[in-house]
């Protein structure tokens, strides 16, 4: 079967956010079943809510597209008999509580009480849920009591970073996902400088149940204790909020604000400042420590927005400083308001032993399922003042891992994570997750998982495991379902292995096989521009965050670079081997559905990402023993190998166009853009190229000479 999309076609495809013709008309009901047939109605009479009316238009386009079953709404009550019952009820028992929901499925009629208008959205998608495992409009006798684990969930778009089509809102309700982060410079300009109209989003997106947390990147460098300091935060936060009266909640991010602390352990903002001379002056600037004078930066932006919102969430990030003392981390969280809340990463900042050397796990990766120690003592703290906690908890299948893949095919180590969350809202009282950042999350079987977990259990429901296994039957097949299964374990097998290091993820990791293979440093000239040396992107306004150039990474928490890159080497070697070994069961599928050709293009990029990994490793040593091998024929003998690698590597590169060929998200990340799509890996083979024809011949000239 032969299977491409052209470059962004995924979006083309978010647009349907129901499949079309998935009924499997083999199918009848079992004796303990109800079908939805043709007239059912979906009857409002009990409730007049635009969230609850989206949903049942929803829910109504879902049978009509999906399910091949014409039904239509009705805001009277027209019969008892053949209808789907709408109604809010705060006494639901177990479905007591935000997005609650109980469902009655009878051999009359279905019955959904919310406890409020989400619970009532949320069930009707729980139900499409049902249908589309079951193939068929059939709905088991019972009743399902749930209600969300969590009161927040907070994710940005699959389309783009600030691309808000009202599919993109639909993809998050149904993950149950209820709040949108939204990066600004302005109340009305975005992080990449381009025009939103923040109210008409909010007002958009609140008719779909979801709201808006918004973080400024905008330097807040005056002082709580300066004269203008209310007038100057009134500027920031009074404009937006008298603008968009609907926003939920701010996050005041130590990198995003550089707020200009008189903290003595720390220096000025911008980070530039920091060097007399040129020489850096050993402190780091305010964004990266907790402050003492914090409290009262957060306690005066907190006046001045709940000035225009009294129940706006305004909301301290850590993130930034979790590598601190515990005891300066802690005296800062004691000392701030205690009706505020604080963002804490679930995985950052954890020091594990990996092979003979030590790893400071960096932001994100799932190789951790996490808590950190860093997460565990500010959650503890958090609860003994009573302020809010919510989780930076990269939860909705992506990390940083594989930066441009559309989901991380890891379940178990999914499963694994999403239980320690749940925990975490039970010993800590966990209330928000902070899902993901601008790489956002796609749509996918695990965001499908995660799902179900961030629900509460219900009596004959499926445990995680059983779902997983309905979700997997469903995309591949019940006869492959063992094959896909056990791919899968060895996936989340091999990422435990994985070594999450700064130097891969802003480096290979962040890129793929399309990250470059330069000898020498690319800076070219003497003034060079920062994109020398980098992959060209169509998109003007794309950010780029990753280093050109290997940067070894010395920050006196994981063990030196040069001892530990060759445990990074031997534990890559092992993630591969798992993914080789998962992408054999799936060769061994015979046939092929669409579904199964996008998760081998995905697990292949992967295993070619690993194969990058470890031959700019291995390039990264040969170029330094180069550096001082003291003798021309060892130098020779190196320079012999460096070129094999190169070829190794641009091979590797051509071998990855087949992959991203066929799935158009794979190489492509919401602010940076494609990095590793086609055109991307073409520049790469021309990149080593160059590397081979011109500069491995200098070498040679001057070692001869």
């Amino acid at each position: 079967m032969n299977y491409s999309e052209r470059g962004y076609e995924f979006k083309t495809l978010l647009l349907e956010v129901h499949k079309k013709n998935i009924r499997d008309y083999s199918q009848e009901t079992l004796a303990n079943e109800v079908e939805i047939l043709n007239g059912t109605v979906i009857d409002l009479s009990q409730v007049n809510d635009e969230v609850v009316l989206n949903a049942a238009r929803d829910f109504e386009d879902f049978l009509f597209t999906s399910m091949d079953v014409c039904v239509y709404i009705s805001k009277f009550n027209v019969s008892k008999q053949n209808a789907i019952i709408l109604s809010i009820n705060k006494d639901i028992g177990e479905g007591s509580g935000y997005m609650g929901y109980r469902i009655n499925v009878n051999a009359h009629n279905i019955t959904i009480e919310g406890y409020d208008n989400r619970g009532i959205a949320q069930a009707l998608y729980f139900l499409e849920d049902l249908m589309k495992i079951r193939k068929a409009p059939f709905l088991k006798k019972q009743v399902i009591c749930r209600k969300a684990v969590f009161e927040r969930r907070i994710s940005q778009s699959p389309f783009g970073m600030f691309e808000w089509p009202d599919e993109a809102l639909l993809h998050l309700a149904h993950s149950g996902m209820d709040t949108i982060a939204l990066w600004l410079k302005e109340f009305n300009k975005t992080k990449q400088d381009s025009y939103i109209d923040v109210n008409l989003l909010a007002e958009r997106a609140s008719k779909f149940g979801i709201d808006i947390y918004v973080t400024f990147y905008k330097q807040h460098n005056v002082h709580p204790t300066d004269d203008n300091a209310y007038e100057f935060y009134d500027e920031i936060y009074g404009k937006l909020l008298k603008a968009c009266p609907k926003i939920k909640g701010i996050f005041l991010l130590g990198e995003a604000t550089e707020f200009s602390s008189k903290d003595p352990n720390v220096g000025f903002a911008p980070r530039q400042k920091n060097y007399i001379d040129n020489i850096p002056t050993g402190k780091c600037t305010p964004g990266w420590w907790p402050c003492s004078d914090y409290a009262e930066w957060v306690d005066l932006i907190k006046k001045v927005a709940r000035k225009y919102n009294p129940d706006l969430d305004v909301v301290l990030s850590t993130y930034n400083w979790g590598y601190a003392p515990e005891k300066d981390r802690i005296a800062l969280i004691n000392r701030l308001p205690q009706d505020v809340s604080i963002n804490v990463t679930w995985d950052m900042f954890e020091q594990v032993q990996m092979g003979n050397s030590v790893q400071d796990v960096v932001d994100y990766s799932l190789n951790f399922v996490g808590p950190s120690k860093y997460f565990t003592s500010e959650a503890i703290a958090a609860k003994k003042r009573g302020i809010k906690l919510m989780a930076n908890s990269q939860t909705s299948g992506r990390t940083w891992d594989f930066g441009m893949v559309p989901y991380e095919p890891m379940p178990y180590q999914w499963i694994k994570r999403y239980n320690g969350l749940i925990e975490a809202s039970k010993t800590w009282d966990l209330k928000i997750i902070y899902e993901n950042i601008h790489y956002a999350f796609h749509p996918s079987i695990i965001s499908e998982l995660e799902k179900y977990m961030f629900f509460t259990p219900f009596d004959g429901g499926y445990t995680p495991e059983q779902w997983l296994e309905k979700l997997i039957e469903r995309d591949f097949g019940t006869e492959n379902a063992n094959r896909i299964d056990e791919a899968f374990k060895l996936f989340s097998e091999g990422i435990t292995k994985y070594p999450a290091t700064n130097e891969d993820q802003y480096g290979v990791y962040r890129t793929g096989p399309s990250y470059p293979f330069w000898m020498v440093n690319p800076k070219l000239g003497l003034n060079p521009l920062p994109e020398d040396g980098m992959i060209p992107v169509s998109r003007f306004n794309a950010e780029k965050h990753y280093f050109s150039w290997y940067t070894p990474d010395i920050a006196g928490r994981n063990s030196l670079p040069g001892v530990r890159i060759f445990d990074e080497i031997a534990l890559i070697t092992q993630t591969r081997d798992f993914f080789i070994e998962g992408f054999k069961t799936l060769n061994e599928i015979q046939g092929e559905t669409v579904n199964l050709i996008k998760l081998k293009a995905l697990v292949k990029f992967m295993i070619n990402s690993c194969t990058t990994a470890i031959n700019y490793k291995n390039f990264y040593i040969k170029l330094q023993q180069l550096s001082c091998v003291g003798d021309k024929g060892k130098a020779q003998v190196l320079i012999d190998e460096i070129e094999q690698i190169l070829i190794a590597e641009r091979e590797n590169a051509q071998d990855t166009i087949s992959a991203v060929k066929v799935d158009s998200r794979i190489g492509w990340e919401p602010e940076e853009d494609y990095l590793c799509d086609e055109n991307a890996l073409f520049w790469k083979i021309r990149q080593i190229d160059h590397e081979l024809n011109f500069t491995i011949k200098k070498f040679r000239e001057s070692n001869s000479l």
